[in-house]
């Protein structure tokens, strides 16, 4: 930059040093769009995620990018084998959402998720746990089953599940 007008060199200077500038903002941006949301998984990944321990597990799980290393990660849980454990036709009613009686509660949270609430009636020879869930009916989550009905931003009903031994024995849907 000899013999150059000072001016011009440090326009030059600036003009690289915004090149840079914007090249890592973009950077920055095309990685956070890469990050990996609960929504982008793949829907049986996302049931699972919902059934985590922890947030801690969560967060865990979303860093892991490849299938293999999710199904490990689940595997190191127990989770994986639950599932594994499930009939066909408890696995296909899982994907779809549903659950029935008779159905083993894991199959239960992996349909639904974890309840907004648990009673446990106790009697001499039972015990009986009473997993309410609570499912949007309207508004944007429609359909989606939540912790709680502010959640919804919209109106929502409970369903009331009986388990006991680990089998759904009653379903008590809403009028």
């Amino acid at each position: 930059m000899r013999g150059m007008p000072t001016f011009v060199a440090h326009a030059r200077t600036l003009a690289r040093a915004r090149g840079r500038a914007v090249a890592f903002v973009l950077g920055v941006a095309i990685c956070a769009s890469c990050a990996l949301r609960p929504s982008r998984l793949p829907e049986l990944d996302r049931r699972f995620y919902a059934n985590l321990p922890s947030p801690d597990a969560q967060h865990a799980f979303l860093k892991m990018r490849k299938p293999e290393e999710r199904r490990a990660y689940l595997e190191s849980l127990g989770l994986w084998q639950k599932w594994e454990a499930l009939s066909p036709e408890e696995q296909k009613a899982v994907l779809e959402g549903r659950v029935e009686v008779g159905f083993d509660e894991f199959a239960l949270y992996m349909a639904w998720g974890p309840p907004a609430d648990v009673r446990t009636e106790r009697t001499k020879h039972r015990k009986v746990d009473f997993l309410t869930f609570i499912r949007c009916t309207s508004g944007p989550r429609t359909g989606a089953y939540v912790k709680s009905n502010l959640d919804c931003d919209g109106t929502s009903s409970e369903t009331i599940v009986a388990v006991e031994n680990g089998r759904v024995t009653e379903i008590r849907y809403p009028y």
